[in-house]
């Protein structure tokens, strides 16, 4: 019953997401700057990382479907690339020691490979055009930094959430 914890973080993560996306776009003429937090991604992958595999597959598609029906004209394409970065940083962590460095590698790389996941699905359906070169500079980098300034201010609440929540949650009483 106290498992709801987890997905309390997740949905306050998700809202502030969508607070960060709405309030930072940047325009310098016609040149449009976007910033995607993926604060919700990061959540997910950190609890991969120190929690249980099936807690963090339940969360990557409970955020994933809660993803699609918000923000995706597409269903079911964040939930799919959620579950599919859940299984490979899973089975990745089997085999490297958890190291903040590595995790904070990962977490930053799935974040860019979640973004190349969704402008590839959506330009083979045709929903958007663009060009790679302005896709790397105005939307891969400024997510980039966007996102590794969030996952160092979210890092360490997560894990004092995680240490702290771990024998209160997940233990039998």
């Amino acid at each position: 019953m106290r498992t709801v914890y987890y997905f309390l973080i997740g949905i306050i993560l998700f809202y502030i997401d969508t607070v960060i996306g709405l309030v930072i776009p940047m325009h310098f003429g016609k040149i449009d700057i976007i910033f995607v937090p993926h604060l919700t991604l990061m959540y997910i992958i950190i609890m991969t990382v120190y929690r249980d595999f099936g807690v963090a597959i339940i969360l990557a598609s409970f955020f994933g479907i809660m993803t699609d029906l918000y923000f995706g004209s597409i269903y079911g394409l964040y939930m799919f690339g959620y579950i599919i970065f859940v299984v490979i940083v899973d089975k990745f962590f089997k085999i490297f020691y958890r190291d903040y460095s590595i995790l904070f590698l990962i977490v930053l790389l799935s974040t860019v490979l979640l973004e190349i996941y969704v402008a590839i699905i959506y330009g083979i359906i045709g929903f958007i055009q663009f060009n790679f070169i302005e896709f790397i500079l105005f939307r891969i980098v400024p997510t980039l930094i966007l996102n590794f300034i969030l996952l160092i201010i979210l890092f360490p609440i997560i894990i004092k959430f995680t240490e702290k929540a771990k024998n209160t949650i997940d233990s039998k009483t």
